[in-house]
């Protein structure tokens, strides 16, 4: 009884740091995404204005549309819970696995043909590397994820902190409700790969990890 109430307060402890570390850093990137999205609501309104002024020149007596009319692109957030699996590793790490809360922010941005949206994720990964056994090692980012037009994949990379050092990741997801659109929350699978610089303090090396994820989230 002794080792399974030991690693049920371990579980729950991670889980607990998981939710104070995705706290932190939508805490740290909320702000400027709220002062884009006003900016850009103010944007829209103004140029109703104008092209109102436009048409009917200096007549007061003109019915103004509310601001609230106006909505910004890209509002809305999602969140979403997943689970990873390693399927082949670097330099020093055995196995992998791991489960994480991405959070969707109400912003997007146009990069060429693609619309991309901006999120938050904390990752905890248990690892066995080097001499460390179930070692726990958490990743913190912020990525985009864009969909291709026409095809049924998305796309995603970003970088963030992990381990004693820093991560880049990129990687590709196929949503499952594109085949199966009644499905009651959004389901993706796919594969990312990470690239990690340091994992901890007492293991030298860059290193990194290609793992399979299954992801389920719901729009608020």
């Amino acid at each position: 009884m002794v080792p399974n109430q030991v690693t049920n307060g371990g579980n729950m402890k991670r889980f607990r740091y998981l939710l104070f570390s995705l706290l932190f850093v939508l805490l740290a990137v909320m702000p400027p995404v709220f002062a884009q999205e006003e900016a850009t609501e103010e944007a829209v309104v103004e140029e109703a204005a104008v092209e109102e002024e436009a048409v009917w020149g200096d007549d007061t007596s003109a019915e103004v549309a509310p601001a609230e009319t106006a909505k910004a692109t890209g509002s809305g957030m999602t969140i979403s819970a997943g689970y990873g699996m390693g399927l082949a590793h670097g330099e020093y790490i055995t196995s992998s696995s791991g489960m994480g809360l991405v959070v969707g922010l109400p912003v997007s941005i146009p990069i060429g043909p693609l619309d991309v949206s901006v999120s938050a994720a904390v990752l905890a990964n248990t690892m066995d590397a080097g001499p460390e056994t179930g070692a726990s090692i958490t990743q913190i980012m912020v990525f985009g994820m864009a969909n291709p037009p026409g095809m049924p994949l998305v796309l995603m990379g970003g970088g963030g902190m992990a381990g004693s050092g820093l991560v880049v990741a990129g990687g590709l997801g196929v949503p499952v409700n594109a085949f199966a659109p009644d499905l009651p929350v959004n389901v993706m699978v796919g594969v990312n790969a990470n690239i990690l610089t340091a994992i901890d303090d007492n293991i030298d090396g860059n290193t990194g990890y290609v793992s399979g994820f299954l992801m389920v989230g719901t729009s608020f």
